[in-house]
């Protein structure tokens, strides 16, 4: 199986980053661990920010040409 992933596209870091936000609240939540909802914004919102900075300095890429035009 071969996975298609971009390691310096910007979209596929955020995309895999709240999928795994995702399964880590789910995961916990199930072990009944609470998790307060203002602490998954700020870890996602961290997340991003992270993201976007790389991308702002040219080492992640935002593609911003459409495909087949």
């Amino acid at each position: 199986m071969k996975l298609n992933f971009n390691k310096h596209s910007a979209g596929a870091w955020l995309t895999l980053s709240g999928a795994i936000i995702a399964a880590i609240t789910g995961v916990l939540s199930a072990l009944g661990v609470s998790i307060d909802n203002n602490t998954v914004g700020s870890v996602s919102g961290v997340i991003s920010a992270v993201i976007s900075a790389l991308t702002a300095f040219g080492i992640l890429t935002a593609p911003t040409d459409k495909k087949g035009e």
